[in-house]
């Protein structure tokens, strides 16, 4: 019987060395997934600001009203990279 003991070690090592690469592998896609949130961040705070900047650069015309339930160009054309919502990720 020491044959089966030999064969489960020998398993238990594959399958050991498996999980340090998978764990390896985990930490690798962690941190590209932190660094493509981190991106998509600054890309949601750049759309804001710019729509700020040319809401206050956009000259009313006297009388106009303006309507605030539709999304400006600007928001739409960003949208893209904002995700389904349009809004934050919420992390």
């Amino acid at each position: 019987m020491g044959s089966l003991f030999e064969e489960l070690e020998a398993r238990e090592a594959t399958a050991r060395t498996r999980v340090e690469e998978l764990e390896a592998e985990l930490a690798e896609v962690s941190g590209r997934l932190s660094a493509a949130r981190e991106g998509l961040e600054r890309l949601r705070i750049a759309r804001e600001t710019v729509a700020e900047v040319l809401a206050e650069m956009t000259p009313e015309k006297p009388g106009a009203a303006v309507d605030t339930d539709r999304s400006s160009p600007v928001d739409s054309a960003a949208s893209a990279y904002a995700g389904p919502s349009g809004g934050s990720s919420g992390c």
